[in-house]
């Protein structure tokens, strides 16, 4: 009786043993997935984050170009009204400071 206890509790074991392998493997394939899955997630956003700084860099770069254009713009445009309206001769400019306070004084 004793060996037939024995019997049935390792036929029952060795049927029951696949059922238990199974589902450990399904739950390490699972863990192995959700782990497959957050390094994807973990490299996207890395690779977002990258995105992101190469943006900015990008903006402060055409920023600091439209800056030295609107420089050289302003440059050309003091070059130009330079050589439009030349300065006054100095003996001018004494004549009509003379004349400005001479003015006031009636």
């Amino acid at each position: 009786m004793k060996s037939r206890m024995m019997l049935s509790i390792a036929v029952a074991t060795v049927m029951l043993l696949p059922v238990g392998i199974v589902a450990i493997a399904s739950a390490q394939d699972r863990d192995r997935d959700q782990l497959k899955t957050d390094q994807l997630l973990q490299d996207k956003d890395k690779l977002q984050t990258k995105d992101r700084l190469k943006d900015k860099d990008q903006l402060k770069d055409k920023d600091q170009l439209k800056e030295q254009e609107r420089t050289r713009e302003r440059e050309r445009a003091r070059e130009h009204m330079q050589t439009e309206r030349p300065e006054k001769p100095q003996h001018e400019r004494m004549e009509r400071g003379e004349r400005g306070g001479g003015g006031g004084g009636r």
